[in-house]
């Protein structure tokens, strides 16, 4: 297959999404999904199909491993979201509306994570934006909607200009703005780069950031749950990534730029302390599960800026489709919640977490220092903090299980985990090995997290 007949199979699916969204609202509501239905699935095929198609030279769109996984991700949490919402959204007043814009916001997204010219992925950037804001608007009487679209709106012409600006630098130091003929110029180890591709650099990270709705730029995704549950999961899960995917997508430059990435440390990485821990101190399961995504992209924006991009692909896929199980099924969760609350609480031990912490930062700190962990130790610090609270909570009333299943449980997902890091890496863009300032830095966070969950932990329930 040739680049002009790559390029012809990559256009055909916003195109897709395009023509479904123009003749979906000329029928009736049912009609319309069945036929939104079927073109996503089909899309969604097509999109499995082509990791078996020859790769070719890049055009105007790129089918580098990163894209195809990110474009199946798209497909298929699109394909998931409609389905779900012809019984949800049956007999709502603006449901054909619904439809048009789901399917333009999805056809935006696919052709920004496939683009190769850095105009046409601001244009797609933008259109998702537009798109985005009347699936928001979907209950325009609602105040707190209407005000939460407006400021979402404000945020995303602030993180398109800084897009715009970053193009406009790559173009007066290139000469081009396909973003392989920009990249290839950064490929090595030994490249400086210039004042305007710095300047260009942080104004990526800083797009990416707002996309993400990082602190302060985190208010408007907190109160936009007063759109429909389908529009929060697309959100949530398939629009909100971008920002991450920016980053991995530019990864060649921005593993040279030093500024950027402490930008992305130092936001990113308090906004993910913060947010996870307020997060536990929610109660609305909606609500709740906005502090979540806040709190998981500044993960994944840490860890690009850590080098590590094959983990931060892999949170970016997981944290997709969990998150759109988790809004479609929010329902349930309330009645889940609600049994678990009927348990009488017992406080774990306080000694336990703090011993097992103290026993995993032993260990790591002489793995590290011995170099047979690098410079990941801080990862590798968050990687044990899921067993480390596991085994915490075994003592608790609501969350008991024998010592040998929680410990079995924790080795068993590190193993799952670590298999599938090992897949992603061939998948993401190559990385590199944090320097110790940037490792120190991240486990400092990640032991006040852990801090401060325990005392969260000894407060109780109430």
């Amino acid at each position: 297959m040739n680049g002009n007949w790559s390029d012809l199979v990559f256009l055909s699916l916003p195109v897709a999404y395009v023509l479904s969204a123009i003749l979906a609202p000329l029928n009736s509501p049912k009609t319309g999904w069945r036929l939104l239905n079927t073109s996503n699935l089909i899309i969604l095929l097509v999109v499995v199909t082509l990791p078996f198609l020859p790769q070719t030279e890049s055009g105007f769109f790129a089918d580098e491993p990163m894209q195809i996984t990110v474009l199946g991700l798209v497909s298929f949490i699109g394909w998931i979201v409609t389905r779900f919402s012809a019984n949800y959204l049956s007999g709502e007043p603006g449901e054909q509306r619904l439809q048009r814009w789901l399917q333009l916001t999805l056809g935006s997204v696919s052709v920004v994570v496939t683009s190769n010219h850095l105009g046409v992925l601001i244009a797609a950037w933008i259109g998702i934006s537009l798109s985005l804001h009347q699936l928001l608007m979907f209950y325009p009487e609602r105040k707190r909607a209407v005000l939460a679209a407006h400021k979402k709106f404000l945020f995303a012409r602030l993180a398109e200009a800084c897009l715009i600006g970053a193009a406009t630098l790559l173009y007066l130091q290139h000469g081009t703005l396909y973003i392989n003929d920009i990249l290839a110029a950064y490929q090595g180890s030994s490249i400086i780069l210039s004042p305007s591709e710095q300047i260009a650099a942080l104004l990526i990270a800083s797009a990416a950031m707002v996309k993400c709705a990082q602190f302060p730029m985190h208010g408007w995704l907190i109160q936009v749950v007063e759109c429909p549950t389908p529009v929060s999961a697309l959100l949530h899960a398939g629009v909100i990534n971008l920002g991450g995917f920016l980053i991995l997508l530019m990864a060649p430059l921005m593993l040279h730029a030093q500024l950027a990435n402490w930008l992305l440390l130092i936001v990113a990485g308090a906004t993910c302390v913060a947010a996870a821990l307020i997060t536990m101190t929610r109660v609305s399961v909606k609500v709740l599960l906005a502090w979540s995504t806040v709190a998981q992209m500044g993960l994944m924006l840490v860890e690009c800026a850590l080098g590590q991009y094959g983990l931060a692909l892999l949170h970016l896929v997981a944290h997709s489709c969990y998150k759109a199980y988790a809004f479609l099924s929010a329902g349930g969760d309330v009645e889940v919640f609600l049994r678990k609350q009927l348990a009488p609480a017992r406080l774990p031990t306080p000694s336990t977490l703090p011993l097992l912490f103290a026993l995993a930062v032993v260990v790591i700190g002489v793995l590290y220092w011995t170099d047979i962990i690098a410079n990941d130790a801080s990862l590798w610090l968050l990687l044990a903090l899921f067993p480390i609270a596991l085994l915490s909570e075994r003592s608790s009333l609501r969350h008991s299980s024998s010592l040998l299943l929680s410990g079995g449980l924790g080795v068993l997902l590190i193993a799952v985990y670590l298999l599938q890091k090992t897949l992603f890496i061939h998948l993401a863009p190559d990385g590199a090995l944090p320097d110790a300032a940037a490792t120190i830095w991240c486990a400092m966070l990640f032991s006040l997290l852990l801090t401060a969950y325990w005392i969260l932990q000894q407060r109780g329930e109430s």
